[in-house]
């Protein structure tokens, strides 16, 4: 399943959600916004290049909406 972001940046949706888990300052429990905004283009390439590798390797992973092209 894909979630897009405001400005249309596509992200599969438990990655979304793990990032901003990774982005939790463990003494406040609230989301650092300094730490999304300083890992988020950093991340994403890594999601995204993680993503090509799913595809390219042709492996399935059960309900993460990635699909390879046969």
């Amino acid at each position: 399943m894909y979630y897009y972001l405001q400005d249309g940046t596509k992200v599969q949706r438990d990655w979304c959600s793990s990032f901003l888990l990774y982005c939790i300052d463990l003494i406040t429990k609230t989301i650092d916004r300094q730490k999304c905004l300083a890992t988020f283009e950093t991340q994403l390439n890594k999601e995204q290049d993680m993503i090509e590798e799913i595809i390219r390797s042709r492996k399935h992973v059960k309900n993460s909406g990635i699909r390879a092209v046969a």
